[in-house]
């Protein structure tokens, strides 16, 4: 990955903290990241089946759950991976600092299950302490309450926290690396992109290509010109660019 970006933030999908114990594996990953990168911020998604074992917990009580107070509790998800992870980075000599989205003055409607951002306000951040860990998939209305941005809505959180940080690129780590013109798990003949631009990457979203992103997410960075980076967590450099064509940050 020969590249001139040096800020960037970085995503964590569930698929890659499956459960306590890649936690560790998380924080090893940033703090040798941290070496040559200026990482402005960190953003986790819940641990593996987190949210869905949430909903079913609030389906066992209630058959139609009130949708406040279910974004109230699926949010708790993301706050445990951030806090978890921001022990562990300090753990090991990397300061860091978990944040909520409220801390960060991420501010959406109040549509509860599927909010849209409308402000970030990332000045609430104490970036002077360490690499601030970021709860994805959530926000806060106007009126206070806690919001949800949509199942995977970790994506969209991490490409608003880059715009807000400034940074260079959005990094996201997902399981099986980077962006394939066919599903891998089906078409054993799949081939991996070294770059790909937004509009194509929606294309082969809504084509059935799989929810490798959140398709907002996508549209989020179309926006903005947002650089993303698509890897595997333990292969950096087998991983797709999604870019507007061909940036000029890249040789």
């Amino acid at each position: 990955m020969n590249i001139k970006y040096k800020s960037v933030v970085l995503k964590f999908g569930g698929s890659v903290i499956p459960d306590i114990n890649a936690v560790g594996h998380v924080a090893n990953v940033i703090k040798k990241l941290s070496d040559t990168y200026d990482i402005r911020a960190v953003v986790v998604s819940a641990m593996g089946k987190t949210t869905n074992n949430l909903d079913a917990m609030a389906h066992g009580v209630a058959t139609r759950p009130d949708t406040r107070e279910l974004d109230a509790l699926l949010a708790t998800g993301e706050m445990q991976s951030a806090a978890l992870l921001s022990m562990r980075l300090n753990a090991i000599g990397v300061p860091a600092r978990s944040y909520n989205a409220w801390q960060c003055g991420i501010k959406t409607n109040d549509n509860f299950g599927n909010a849209i951002v409308q402000h970030m306000g990332m000045e609430y951040i104490n970036a002077l302490y360490g690499i601030p860990v970021v709860t994805g998939f959530q926000g806060v209305s106007e009126h206070g309450d806690i919001t949800t941005l949509g199942r995977e809505g970790s994506d969209i959180s991490a490409v608003m926290v880059a715009v807000a940080c400034s940074a260079d690129f959005c990094w996201f780590f997902k399981n099986g690396g980077g962006i394939c013109d066919k599903n891998p798990n089906k078409d054993a003949g799949a081939e991996m992109f070294q770059k790909i631009s937004y509009t194509r990457m929606r294309e082969l979203m809504t084509d059935g290509r799989g929810q490798v992103l959140h398709k907002r997410s996508v549209g989020v960075a179309k926006k903005y010109k947002m650089p993303l980076y698509v890897s595997g967590i333990d292969d950096f450099n087998n991983g797709t660019w999604i870019l507007p064509r061909v940036h000029a940050k890249l040789r």
